[in-house]
């Protein structure tokens, strides 16, 4: 009965250790600690060799608040701020610009070569990233990454469904990710998503434990009374 109970506390835990490792906001910590400084329209034209993508938007810099303003700026403009309303996970994902695009085996050989594009119902692998679904302000959506990299072939099939549902058009995505800050961190945010992971594990089987002992220790004395 112990070891069957013992099991099942290691099982729940696991799961649980799961889930906290794929939700847990890492990535948001290590950007507090490593804020880029906000970009102007004004830097963007005194070093337009630099690119700029995915830091705080300054001074300057459009905002887009709706469809029109979306419309506007497509072709025209490399840089703007989104005003989102509301944001939908797609559940799915691109390889990342800074990721190895072939897996490597433990004497580092090149091995198969990973998927460009796929699909799966939780954040795992920080080798690819998802897209969303952006409500604007005046009830339009757009495709979008935020704070991911994107692939270069993108399978517009697996998308379609999804964008087809919310009348955005799989043709432009608004891309507002910092690849070199994304590659410079990720494994720092990988690492520190699994040591609390670790520790959610460690500390929720020992609770589990504690309150098995009780439960166990009561029902003993019962049965001797």
């Amino acid at each position: 009965m112990r070891k069957v109970l013992d099991f099942m506390i290691v099982i729940v835990s696991l799961v649980a250790a799961f889930f906290v490792f794929t939700g847990f906001n890492m990535e948001g910590i290590v950007k507090k600690m490593n804020q880029p400084e906000a970009v102007s329209s004004q830097e963007l034209e005194e070093d337009p060799g630099t690119v700029f993508v995915g830091r705080p938007a300054g001074e300057g810099i459009p905002e887009v608040r709706g469809q029109a303003e979306w419309e506007d700026v497509l072709n025209d403009v490399d840089d703007v701020k989104v005003i989102p309303k509301s944001i939908q996970k797609t559940n799915v994902y691109s390889l990342a610009e800074w990721a190895d695009p072939f897996k490597r085996r433990r004497n580092g050989a090149v091995g198969k070569q990973k998927a460009s594009v796929k699909q799966a119902p939780f954040d795992i692998s920080l080798d690819y990233v998802p897209y969303y679904i952006l409500e604007l302000e005046d009830g339009s959506h757009i495709l979008a990454q935020v704070s991911q990299s994107t692939a270069k072939d993108i399978k517009k099939g697996n998308l379609e469904p999804v964008c087809a549902e919310y009348n955005a058009s799989t043709d432009y995505i608004w891309y507002a990710i910092d690849n070199e800050w994304q590659k410079n961190h990720s494994f720092e945010i990988l690492i520190g998503k699994a040591v609390v992971a670790v520790v959610f594990f460690f500390a929720l089987a020992v609770i589990l434990e504690l309150l098995a002992d009780k439960i166990l220790g009561k029902k003993k004395q019962r049965q001797e009374q």
